[in-house]
């Protein structure tokens, strides 16, 4: 019994992700609709499933260390592919490649953030994304 229960855990460990990462238009919605409640803003991943990059960036979002830039932070994963609405907001989003990944302000403001150092160490990735995100987040 304690065997079963160890393994049990120890799944549920692994293949959660610490970060609170939503999918989709309504989730995208509800958000930005919470931004504006709470005055806090709302972070925007917009990626497709067949770009290499978005895959490279999917697992460093993975990253413990990336991870906890956006640990108890509004976040939502946008895929346009998967249905008219998240093509929608990708287009008002203004999104010309992937991945893209954007800061939305509780008064509307979008600032897309640079994705630079996507690559094999993802040391210069965390300190552009923490240097960006530190702007929003004091």
């Amino acid at each position: 019994m304690k065997r079963s229960l160890f393994f049990f855990i120890s799944f549920l460990l692994l293949t959660i992700s610490l970060s609170e990462w939503e999918d989709g238009a309504s989730s995208f919605k509800s958000l930005i609709a919470k931004s504006k409640r709470h005055n806090v803003p709302v972070i925007v991943y917009v990626r497709a499933d067949w770009c290499p990059w978005c895959v490279k960036m999917d697992a460093a979002l993975e990253d413990s260390k990336i991870d906890r830039l956006f640990r108890s932070k509004l976040a939502v994963k946008i895929t346009p592919d998967n249905s008219p609405g998240e093509k929608k907001i990708s287009k008002m989003l203004g999104v010309k490649g992937f991945p893209s990944l954007f800061v939305i302000l509780p008064n509307g403001t979008k600032t897309k953030l640079r994705l630079t150092g996507l690559g094999k160490d993802n040391n210069k990735l965390y300190k552009t994304l923490k240097k960006q995100l530190d702007k929003f987040y004091k």
